[in-house]
């Protein structure tokens, strides 16, 4: 995926990460991370923080024109999205696929940015990496450390072990192929020409803020788009709100109903979510 001397291009698709000392420190330590951890370098998009004279996120077309640039900068491996929010799909009339579909590089995003995941993916084939970089420099920094080591030289199979997603031999679990990640903002993509192909797909699904009712109310949207007819699998990550609630028997018990007269199977997971155990996990 890299190699030392290679670079990591930072940038905010979705809302600009604030102009504050909180906001700059954690770049900086992320930067400093990955530079003394794995000999990587840092490409900094000048739309990663809001505009410091409107404190406003940047226009979509400039969002849009930084990331192709990071697509097309030779010397960037791979691109963390450090932001999340609301904003992410209004870049999406403004990407040029066919730059993205010649530069290959795999988009660590998560939240709000599982639309740029799957988008993306959807129109180029390329493998992006739910996850959220930021995770890096949390308190469970030794954690995601070995984590995305595991990521970067392939050994992160254990999604497919774990879960007993496939068959048994190595070729049978490397097939196993996931789309999804933050309910809500997955949802954003139905209807347009990003919807990414679920067939014979894991649906992978999380979110932090919806209560039980929304959440219930996305599953239904699925299974209206024909998700449910498509996919081979669905895992449930954290759903941080239905939690505090105590709402989650309740809502894995919809889960269940679903995959029962749709035939596939629910597996659960605390490493997908909103918090510092949350684990990459590679979409298409």
């Amino acid at each position: 995926m890299w190699h030392p001397g290679d670079a990591i291009g930072f940038i905010s698709c979705s809302n600009g990460l604030t102009n504050n000392d909180r906001s700059l420190e954690m770049v900086s330590s992320l930067s400093r991370k990955l530079k003394h951890d794995f000999g990587l370098e840092t490409v900094m998009s000048d739309v990663l923080f809001l505009d410091k004279e409107t404190q406003q996120t940047e226009a979509p077309a400039s969002r849009a024109g930084a990331l192709l640039s990071l697509y097309s900068d030779a010397s960037v491996k791979a691109i963390f999205d450090l932001s999340g929010g609301d904003l992410a799909n209004e870049i999406l009339p403004y990407l040029d696929f066919e730059i993205i579909k010649k530069n290959p590089k795999p988009y660590f995003g998560y939240s709000d940015n599982s639309v740029i995941v799957n988008a993306i993916q959807a129109k180029t084939g390329i493998q992006n990496i739910l996850y959220n970089p930021k995770v890096l420099v949390s308190q469970e920094e030794a954690f995601q450390t070995q984590a995305l080591r595991d990521l970067s030289s392939g050994n992160d199979a254990d999604w497919t072990s774990t879960f007993g997603i496939g068959g048994n031999s190595d070729s049978e679990q490397s097939s196993v192929v996931f789309a999804g990640g933050n309910l809500r903002c997955f949802l954003k993509l139905a209807g347009t020409p990003y919807w990414p192909e679920l067939e014979n797909k894991v649906l992978v699904l999380e979110s932090a803020g919806g209560r039980y009712e929304a959440m219930c109310s996305g599953l239904a949207q699925l299974e209206q788009l024909g998700a449910f007819e498509k996919i081979n699998g669905m895992l449930i990550g954290q759903f941080t709100q239905i939690e505090l609630d105590g709402k989650k028997a309740a809502f894995l018990a919809v889960c269940r109903n679903y995959a029962s007269r749709y035939g596939f199977p629910v597996w659960e997971t605390a490493f997908i979510g909103h918090d510092d155990h949350s684990k990459p996990i590679r979409i298409g």
